[in-house]
């Protein structure tokens, strides 16, 4: 396996893990990331599936970045955008099947962090492959552009997650203390992830390229 190839490993598996978490999420019934509580309140309002609903506004999306930032995108900007709800709804249907009794409020807590920690690992693949930023994580990186960098990358992704909560919430989504702890403690462990397997992994390539050289 290539460096390339180990990009294009770490991007299918990081998107996958994402729609497992998202749909991980949906089942524990705490509130979702702030993308998918948006989606969640406006696909059940208009009786689509989140799949179907996040591949449309993922579309919109991405007409934006086409006009005001082509350099985000990239293969996995495509995946992204197309898979992830597609994953989540299976997560869920696959899960409605087995018609088991309600979870209790533990299990549910038990879910939201396995969904954290699944979740987290998933986002630290996809970024560190560097193959395209996905549509809605590219918003406050145009934001910026068009306000000449006049505000941080952390306020201006801010008020995108808050007015995508105010949404959802407006449309009937879940909005909890998963919503909360998901923003809090997602970034924090996908730095974890970065650092301790994401980045070293990709790193030995870099490595065993170098020895090849000197060979």
């Amino acid at each position: 396996m290539n460096k390339l190839q180990a990009k294009l490993f770490m991007m299918l598996i990081g998107n996958l893990l994402l729609g497992l978490a998202v749909g991980i999420f949906i089942i524990a019934e705490l509130g979702t990331d702030p993308f998918a509580t948006m989606n969640l309140g406006i696909s059940s309002t208009l009786g689509l599936s989140l799949g179907f609903y996040q591949l449309l506004f993922n579309a919109l999306l991405f007409i934006v970045i086409i006009v005001y930032g082509r350099h985000l995108i990239g293969l996995g900007t495509i995946v992204n955008m197309v898979a992830i709800g597609f994953i989540a709804d299976f997560i869920v249907y696959s899960y409605n099947q087995l018609n088991v009794a309600q979870p209790s409020m533990i299990v549910k807590l038990i879910l939201l962090l396995l969904g954290i920690m699944i979740a987290s690992f998933g986002l630290s693949l996809y970024i560190t492959a560097q193959l395209g930023v996905a549509p809605y994580d590219a918003l406050p990186l145009i934001i910026m552009k068009m306000l000449n960098e006049s505000i941080s990358f952390t306020k201006a992704r801010l008020a995108v997650d808050i007015l995508a909560v105010v949404i959802g919430f407006l449309f009937g989504a879940v909005v909890g203390v998963g919503t909360l702890l998901i923003a809090v403690t997602l970034g924090p462990m996908v730095t974890f992830h970065n650092k301790r397997i994401s980045e070293p992994f990709l790193h030995r390539y870099d490595v065993l390229l170098a020895k090849k050289k000197t060979i």
